[in-house]
């Protein structure tokens, strides 16, 4: 089992993300406000319509910008019906002033078609496209014109309508685009931190098999070798110790070749002694070659310690001060090994980083960094805390529970 905790940063950049996500959901009221007035002014004094007519269209014309983004088809529908209407409703203004559409309501149109493709397929963009054509030629027909020759006006309508809706829909695709690839990235996060534990998990089985082929050799020369220790033994006995020696080898054949499956074509079997608490002065040493001072500290260890449970506090020891080597280069870093009779308690504490590397990290890690360490720990029934300290370090914290031998028979 392990744990892991990350203190709350002292300070966060929220405050410009609020600002600007207040900004962006108070832009489209203050546009539309905009609009609106601007719709209401031109309506009552240039086209000269009745106030509730003025106050009506303006709205509709306006009103859409403010929710275009959460409904764009209830937008458009409703500017697509406001814009339609305005010219039959509104008397013709005089010669030089924009019929049949106001300025205002394209632009907010624009906006709304703009929104509009960036959340709806093509098929329904191709008919709004149409649908915008068809209002034109209806408006075109009904209302006479002055200034400008209805081919014309259509033309303008059929070469300024794509322009959003080609720029919106292809906005849309890029997200769409960015989304899938975010989305493979994190798939592929996934597979990568799988693939890492399963060899983290692989290495320590193959580590293991070492320690568990001694204990398994061991019981094998017992017990072929009892009959003729202890003398006068029964018959039916010596046929149990060769029985018990028979599996004994059995086991450490069949363990031999799952090392085989587990071993990578590259991977060389190891040819020295697994390490263990004794070389941890050592792997102070080589970190101290690399540049990092290391101050060891053992006390309080029980005359025996499992293999199973010396080879894991190695391997973590080793890639924390691996990590610190590589992460805080130059940071003083304590590591304390304690015993208390029923476990081990394993620290590893670095300050700050003092500075550059003045060597190569020798004690280079062997496992996936804290995913390893976690592995390690969890295989051993251990916990694992790790995370900064308040001084701007990092501190490593494995508890091991200690399994006596007699504990062991007693659980066999």
């Amino acid at each position: 089992m392990s744990r892991a905790f990350t203190p709350a940063p002292a300070g966060t950049a929220v405050v410009p993300a609020l600002r600007f996500g207040r900004v962006r959901a108070v832009a489209p009221w203050v546009i539309a406000g905009f609009m609106f007035a601007m719709n209401v002014g031109m309506l009552a004094t240039v086209y000269d319509a009745p106030v509730e007519l003025t106050v009506a269209l303006a709205a509709a014309c306006a009103a859409p910008v403010t929710f275009c983004r959460r409904r764009p088809v209830t937008a458009w529908l409703l500017i697509y019906i406001g814009m339609l209407v305005t010219p039959p409703l509104v008397s013709p203004p005089p010669e030089n002033n924009p019929w049949p559409w106001l300025p205002m309501p394209v632009v907010a149109y624009l906006i709304v078609l703009f929104a509009l493709a960036q959340h709806r397929p093509r098929w329904m963009l191709a008919a709004v496209w149409a649908l915008s054509l068809l209002g034109a030629l209806a408006d075109v027909s009904l209302v006479p014109m002055s200034s400008t020759s209805p081919a014309v006006a259509l033309q303008l309508v059929a070469a300024v309508v794509p322009v959003p809706l080609i720029v919106g829909d292809n906005l849309r695709w890029r997200r769409l685009a960015q989304a899938r690839v975010a989305e493979q990235e994190q798939v592929s996060a996934a597979e990568r931190a799988r693939r890492e534990l399963l060899e983290e998990r692989t290495a320590i089985a193959r580590e293991m098999h070492d320690v568990v082929a001694h204990h398994m050799s061991v019981i094998a020369v017992q017990a072929a070798s009892a009959a003729r220790r202890l003398g006068g033994v029964p018959a039916d006995a010596e046929r149990e110790f060769d029985s018990i020696g028979a599996a004994a080898r059995q086991s450490l054949a069949e363990m031999r070749r799952l090392l085989g499956v587990l071993r990578s074509d590259d991977a060389m079997p190891p040819r020295a002694p697994l390490p263990g608490l004794d070389q941890l002065s050592v792997l102070a040493d080589s970190a101290r070659r690399a540049g990092t001072p290391v101050e060891l500290t053992v006390r309080g260890l029980p005359a025996h310690v499992p293999p199973g449970t010396e080879l894991p506090v190695y391997r973590i020891v080793q890639e924390a001060l691996s990590n610190v080597i590589r992460h805080a280069p130059g940071a003083a870093t304590a590591v304390a090994v304690t015993g208390n009779g029923t476990g081990l308690r394993v620290v590893v504490e670095n300050a700050p980083p003092a500075g550059a590397a003045r060597g190569l990290a020798e004690p280079a890690g062997t496992g996936h960094g804290l995913a390893g360490m976690r592995e390690r720990a969890a295989m051993t029934g251990g916990v694992l805390l790790t995370g900064p300290t308040p001084r701007g370090g990092f501190r490593v914290e494995l508890t091991l529970p200690l399994v006596r031998a007699g504990d062991e028979e007693e659980h066999a």
